[in-house]
């Protein structure tokens, strides 16, 4: 086995760190370009202070904890922002995952 140049331990490493990005990119890319994912549920708890409520899975008990910004869209019945939101409602919240945090991109509230 021949001794390894240095420009051929550099040319190793780019290779490297373009397959994480290309396996990162492959991961997060497709829930964007849909643009979100639809998660729906019952309002478990809202705290606007905090910009987060909780909303949990009817048929399987899953529950999450989305932050909303002020980007995040509400719609159905009245709702403009997150102080609109109430214990009780049934929803389709369109998320994304950034880090170790659901963002709600829209909040439909669904008619009773």
């Amino acid at each position: 086995m021949r001794p390894r140049r240095k420009g051929e331990a550099v040319t190793a490493w780019r290779i490297c760190a373009l397959w994480i990005v290309i396996a990162v990119t492959t991961v997060t890319i497709p829930a964007w370009g849909r643009g979100g994912i639809d998660f729906s549920g019952t309002v478990l708890s809202v705290d606007p202070e905090a910009g987060k409520f909780a909303v949990k899975k009817a048929d399987g008990g899953t529950r999450f904890t989305f932050v909303a910004n002020d980007k995040t869209a509400f719609e159905g019945r009245g709702r403009k922002d997150l102080r609109d939101l109430k214990k009780g409602d049934q929803v389709v919240v369109t998320y994304q995952v950034s880090g170790s945090h659901y963002i709600a991109l829209k909040v439909i509230v669904k008619e009773r």
